[in-house]
């Protein structure tokens, strides 16, 4: 017991509780997410996307189905029929008083030996219809990164935001205890004091106002990744270095690489290429139709009967003499007994199999306009895709001459906002000095440190307006939008 309280006197029991809990909170601090991890689990939960790849399923069972009409189908039909009074027997074809137990089965297949080409135009419509629906999947992929990476940014940019309003209230705390010592020391007025806490407790509610902005970025991000919302969500953020390359390309260049692999544009070419197909499937309706029809069939009768003969020879009188009609003449006489016998339905079934082979040509001639009106709805279907295949291509090239815009813009931005924060520092750091001293009075120093906190801003905002735009351009480019 003694050991004991020395080990608890001599290790300071509060003290390593509080170690182990600290230790405790930094190995449970979660990993920060990366942009690609954000980009995975928002393409792995989104439940509209996995619906969507779910519906495709569909197309699958389409493409089956258009292949399957090439083959033969196979049926099978079995009737049992009970009648009473007078009836055909249907295996001996003959009329019977009596009660009938009959049953009929038959084996029947059809094969379309000739449609105009029908099924394999479907075959090949079900096809594209696959593609197409993998190729939309995709472009709801690509739309879904790119509003994760837009969260991401705003998330990255609220950060610095944050950053920027905690070091402006640093500056203010500063400022504050020079200005209250030349207060006291009576070589500045009170107001000036004043005027310093007031712009303390604005800056003050920057920073909670730039909190909040993070915590509904965060949360925006965390909705589009399917995650409920957690305190403990955190992103990896990059380096605060930001390069202004020249990508060496104008948007109709970016264009036409878009145009080669994004999914919109193949999706709404195989697009139209399937209403192409519906239009040449409706006008097979005007042509005629070649089947082969082929059927095996047996049937049973309950008053079917297998019959047998038996034979017997016997010594009987034939006849007489003419001569003397009292001399009777013999011989031999052969007499036939005909016996019915149980004729099982197992044997009936395979004594009575009967083959059937059928030709059958098809060929419309008048139906109501409704044969001409499926293909005028199909060339009306075929010039809506092509117009819906050209807006696409429009859509995509105006999108990518904006984005291509937008980079400039913001490039120049970015370089204009360091160039004015690089004077704005100098001036606010001549102006700092001077205030320090007290050479200037409040009110013009504030107006510096406003200029200046507004040159942070507009770096900040630049810098990460400028992150955004380039990654919609190696979007555009193919390139990887990952820092």
């Amino acid at each position: 017991m003694s050991t004991m309280h020395s080990c608890l006197v001599k290790y300071n029991i509060p003290f390593l509780l509080v170690l182990v809990a600290s230790w405790s909170g930094v190995m449970a601090q979660p990993t920060p997410w990366t942009l690609d991890a954000c980009i995975r689990q928002a393409l792995k939960e989104n439940v509209l996307l996995n619906e969507q790849e779910t519906n495709n399923a569909v197309n699958a069972i389409n493409f089956t189905l258009a292949g399957a009409a090439a083959i033969p189908n196979l049926s099978f039909t079995d009737g049992q029929t009970f009648n009473y009074g007078r009836y055909e027997n249907p295996a001996s074809f003959s009329y019977s008083n009596r009660g009938i137990g009959a049953n009929t089965a038959a084996l029947a297949s059809t094969m379309t030996l000739y449609n105009g080409g029908r099924i394999k135009k479907g075959i090949r419509q079900a096809d594209i219809n696959i593609k197409t629906g993998n190729l939309d999947i995709e472009k709801a992929k690509n739309d879904l990164t790119l509003s994760v990476v837009a969260a991401f940014v705003q998330v990255l940019y609220s950060y610095e935001a944050i950053e920027i309003a905690q070091t402006v209230v640093a500056a203010d705390t500063e400022h504050l205890n020079y200005t209250a010592k030349y207060v006291r020391a009576g070589s500045l007025p009170q107001s000036n004091l004043y005027l310093i806490q007031a712009q303390l407790a604005t800056d003050r509610a920057a920073v909670v106002a730039a909190e909040n902005q993070l915590m509904l970025a965060k949360l925006a991000l965390l909705q589009l990744m399917e995650i409920p919302e957690t305190a403990d969500f955190d992103v990896q953020r990059p380096s605060d270095a930001v390069s202004v390359p020249d990508i060496g390309k104008d948007s109709h260049d970016i264009f036409e690489i878009a145009k080669a692999f994004l999914p919109e544009i193949k999706s709404a070419a195989l697009k139209t290429e399937a209403a192409s197909l519906g239009l040449d499937i409706a006008r097979t309706e005007h042509l005629p139709k070649l089947t082969l029809g082929g059927t095996l069939g047996t049937n049973y009768s309950s008053l079917d009967y297998l019959y047998g003969y038996r034979y017997s020879t016997l010594n009987q009188q034939i006849g007489y003499l003419q001569s003397n009609p009292t001399d009777a003449v013999y011989g031999p006489v052969t007499n036939v007994v005909e016996t019915a016998n149980s004729y099982s339905p197992l044997r009936q079934m395979g004594d009575n199999l009967n083959l059937g082979m059928s030709l059958n040509l098809t060929v419309p001639i008048f139906n109501n306009l409704q044969y001409r009106s499926d293909v005028k709805r199909a060339e009306v279907a075929l010039q809506v895709a092509k117009w819906v295949e050209k807006d696409i291509s429009n859509q995509l090239r105006k999108a990518i001459e904006l984005a291509y815009t937008d980079r400039l813009a913001a490039a120049k931005n970015l370089v204009a906002a360091r160039e004015q924060l690089a004077a704005e520092t100098k001036s606010f750091h001549d102006m700092e000095i001077k205030f320090k001293a007290g050479i200037e009075n409040a009110t013009n120093f504030f107006v510096e440190q406003s200029n200046y906190n507004k040159s942070v801003a507009s770096l900040s905002s630049a810098k990460y307006e400028y992150i955004y735009k380039t990654k919609i351009i190696n979007f555009y480019l193919g390139n990887s939008i990952n820092p």
